[in-house]
């Protein structure tokens, strides 16, 4: 499947100091902030209010989401702060804070690159890299974007990201589907020395 099928002449890329710009139908945003194809953007508001309580539901799926309300404001201050070498107000130091939060070794995450070259970076460190998300992986986008994987839906292919720096904001949640900006899913979780559950239907 082509990424930008049906984009026509709107598409424009020019590079910035902080990235690249990427203009759809007359809407700029910064190259991590692009909705891709199969992508549902989900309000974080009623993300973070069911933090407290532990448990979601959202249509046919139900459980424990694997990041706290404590995970989320740490994530929250990685993202205006930056955190383990990734530089303020940025999707890389949101996601090192959740791992640091999740207590994953430090030197596994820290200085990757940018959000595109995560991937790739921790192929090199031995880290399992593939196209299965689960939950407490890294997604690492070709977009120069990275972000923790929340929830996986087998049934329907969709799995659930939290993120930082997605049209600015320092909290976001979307839902997606495997596509073409994906380079790769990282296993982190599998390294977690803290209590995880997982939600897999």
């Amino acid at each position: 499947m082509k990424l930008f099928k049906q984009i026509g002449a709107s598409l424009t890329l020019v590079g910035c100091a902080c990235g690249i710009t990427v203009g759809l139908s007359n809407t700029q945003v910064s190259a991590d902030q692009v909705s891709w194809p199969g992508t549902t953007t989900v309000q974080t508001t009623s993300a973070v209010q069911n933090q407290d309580s532990g448990s979601r539901t959202m249509g046919n799926i139900s459980g424990t989401h694997l990041l706290s309300g404590q995970a989320l404001m740490a994530a929250q201050q990685g993202f205006y702060n930056g955190i383990d070498g990734y530089p303020v107000g940025q999707c890389t130091g949101f996601v090192a804070a959740v791992l640091r939060q999740q207590q994953i070794p430090v030197n596994t995450y820290s200085y990757l690159g940018n959000g595109d070259q995560w991937a790739e970076s921790a192929t090199r460190r031995g880290l399992l890299v593939d196209f299965r998300p689960t939950v407490g992986s890294v997604v690492s986008f070709k977009s120069m974007h990275v972000a923790y994987v929340t929830e996986v839906n087998d049934i329907t292919g969709t799995f659930k990201i939290m993120e930082g720096n997605f049209e600015g904001q320092a909290l976001h949640e979307r839902t997606l589907t495997m596509n073409d900006d994906i380079a790769g899913i990282i296993h982190f979780e599998k390294l977690s020395t803290a209590s995880q559950s997982t939600l897999t239907v």
